[in-house]
Parts: C-alpha cells; structure tokens; sequence
C-alpha cells in the first residue's frame, strides 16, 4: 500500500511538472511604478522563470516575497532555487497583454504557439511593450477574466500567469469612474467561481526610489470554472505541430514479418523533421521470445546509433524522444538477427566430412582399378606361360 501511495505521489508531482504548459504574461503600461522594472529588467526575469534559467545572482534586485518552503509548486520552487523545468515545451501557446486603462487588453495583445522555430525568447522580445509608461489606470481584474473566458474557447484549462505591475490589487474597480458592461461584470464574477480556483504561487517584488514593482505568478485550472467562453475575437493561435520519429533504417519490420539481418551488429538511423537541434532520443532494444535476454535502453543525439552482439532472435527496436521539452510520435520496427552463431563450427566439420569422404571414395576407387588391372595381368601370364614383369631393367628386351 505504501508503494502505491509513493507511485501515486510521483505521479503527482509529475503531472503538475508538465501538465501547465502554457503561459501567458500581463505588462502593466501604465505611469507609476518603477519604470526601469517594467522594461528590459522585467521582461528578462520572466524570460528566465518561464525557461529555467533563473538564478538569484542575475536578479539581485528582485526579492522574493514568500517563504521558498511554503510554494507548493516544486517546478516553481526548484526554478527559484537554480534547477527544475522550463514552463514551456514544443506546441504550448503563450501570450503577451498590455493591462492598463479599460480595454487595453483588447488593443494590445499578441498569442503564438512554440515551436522549434519559434521559440520563448524570440517571442517575448518581439511582443513586449515598447511603450509601458502611457496609461492612468491599472484595471487587472477584467484582463485576468477575459483571458480565461478567450483561452476556454480555445480548450486550454491549465495555464501559468505572470502579472507585472506596481499594483497588487485591482485600482479599476467601480467607484474608480469606469463604467462596466454587464458581459464585464458578469466574467468577473465567474472567473472567481469554480471548483479550482486560480492560486497565486508566489510574488517578487523591486524597488527603484521608493516605488515597487511586483511579479505575480499564477497558477490557472479552468477545468471546473464555469466561465462563458469568449469567441469571435479575431485572435487566431497556429495549430500544433505534430512531430514525428520515422526510421530509416530497418524500416517496416513486424512480428510476423521481421527484417532479417545476417549479423549481429545492427546501425539504427531515423529522422525527425523540424526537430530541435540536439534533440535527445531513446533506443530501446527488446528480446521477443529469446530466453536469457533483457530488454536494452540507450540515449543518443543525432539521427543514429549502433548496436552489438544482439543474439540470433527477432528484437524490437523502439526509438522515441527523450528531451524533456520534445515531444514527438515514436518509431518501431522489427529485426531478425541470422548471423549464423554457434553454427560455424558444425558447418566446417560438415565441409570438412565431405573433404575426407570424397578422398576416401576417391582413394578407394583407384585402388579398385589398380587390383583389377593386376589381376588380369596376372592371369594373362600363366595363359601365355610367362608372367607379368614390370620392371623397368628389363627394357631392352623390348
């Protein structure tokens, strides 16, 4: 029992590692705060959470609020103490969105999804406000439900949110002379219902002259959110790309139907269009029916690996990836390995029992001969009354 509570637990841990992949970043543009914090020193801390490259001696200046023991999102802790995962992997969507006066989040926002070719990075360079010092308000409250009511009709639940603002709390709530629409009202109310309500994971916080500037990130399950989903926005998020593993080598071998291969030393080969560059992948070699044999891993970049002294058999051979942030549909193929084993030696004795039969026949045969020749002489001389000599002296009475 307490092995499967430990299994379940590491599942866990795993499944919240990998299952938030998508993240999405509010910029507050509006003119307060500490505005160095809000340009290229803001947007480089989020760059190095989102990717895991984040160290304390790169941000000096930024403080985290909480106490690292009480974040209960290990990735999140283990990124803040040097290590853990990046948030992001191959197809997850990200999105940049100005927070500011009423609306601005419906002016200026951009959406995208990651791809070998498109990376984080890029993203968030090109995308960032160029301009985070022109507002007069910081409304949060109706960006942060409008996101989720947007990413619901596009059937993504599990996002991280990032909040870069001077403001912790909402300073556009009514009282503040922006009128809202009932659709307004009503998705803010929404978004703060639900069986999973948005967490809020852990704050840093910098100071420039007195003024702060904060980081919030969020953790967002729309699963049991019962928020209307907001279509017809003209945002248009490209399709996941579907990465696949194709062999080139040994390629289409079955159980029923293996490759066969006269020697025990194959060289797998496969190709993975548009795959990052050095991208991991994993070989897995498994025995099918060949007593005494196990099934045999091995990790490798690039398109090819050799295998040795695989035993006369058939063998499955599996190659899929192993980055943790690639992820592409395996190959599988089927080999027969003939190379003729043990069997070396019954065969030279085989060639070497028809060598010496053949000689023995031969031999035999021209014995044969030889008695019947003498025999017939021999009877020949006493017909005649003479014998048979054969000696070379006496030539010269021929």
């Amino acid at each position: 029992m307490k092995r499967l509570l430990c299994i379940l637990l590491l599942f866990l841990v795993a499944f919240e590692i990998y299952a938030q992949e998508n993240v999405f970043v509010f910029v507050d543009v509006s003119i307060s705060g500490a505005k160095r914090f809000k340009e290229a020193a803001g947007r480089n801390i989020i760059n190095d959470i989102v990717l895991a490259t984040y160290t304390n001696s790169k941000h000096p200046e930024w403080k985290l609020l909480d106490n690292i023991n009480t974040i209960t999102y290990n990735n999140i802790k283990q990124i803040i103490n040097g290590g853990g995962n990046a948030l992001i992997s191959n197809n997850s969507v990200v999105g940049i969105i100005e927070i500011g006066d009423y609306n601005r989040h419906l002016k200026n926002r951009a959406f995208d999804r990651i791809s070998p070719t498109n990376n984080f990075d890029d993203f968030l360079k090109t995308n960032y406000p160029g301009n985070v010092w022109k507002d007069q308000k910081t409304i949060i409250d109706l960006p942060m439900a409008w996101l989720a009511s947007f990413l619901k009709s596009e059937n993504i639940s599990n996002y991280y949110l990032f909040v870069l603002s001077d403001e912790q709390t909402d300073k556009g709530k009514p009282g503040t002379g922006i009128q809202y629409t009932e659709t307004d009202k009503r998705l803010i109310a929404d978004y703060g219902k639900g069986s999973k309500r948005p967490e809020k994971i852990c704050t840093f916080n910098a100071i420039e002259n007195g003024k702060d500037m904060f980081l919030t990130i969020w953790s967002v399950d729309l699963s049991g959110n019962p928020i209307t989903p907001t279509t017809n926005t003209g945002i248009v998020i490209p399709p996941s790309e579907v990465y696949k593993i194709e062999l080139t080598t040994f390629k289409g071998g079955t159980s029923p139907k293996p490759i066969v291969h006269n020697d025990n030393k194959i060289t797998i080969g496969w190709f993975c269009k548009n795959a990052p560059k050095n991208a991991q992948y994993k070989i897995r070699v498994s025995p099918i029916g060949i007593s005494d044999e196990k099934a045999q891993t091995y990790t490798a970049t690039g398109n090819s690996y050799n295998v040795s002294n695989l035993t006369n058999g058939k063998w499955k051979i599996t190659v899929s990836t192993s980055s943790p942030n690639f992820e592409a549909s395996s190959a599988t193929t089927t080999v027969e390995i003939n190379s003729g084993g043990s069997y070396w030696f019954l065969w030279l004795l085989l060639i070497a029992a028809l060598g010496g039969g053949g000689y023995w026949y031969w031999k035999k045969t021209q014995d044969d001969k030889i008695k019947k020749l003498n025999s017939m002489s021999h009877n020949d001389s006493f017909s005649n009354g003479s014998t048979l000599n054969t000696n070379s002296d006496n030539s010269e009475y021929f």
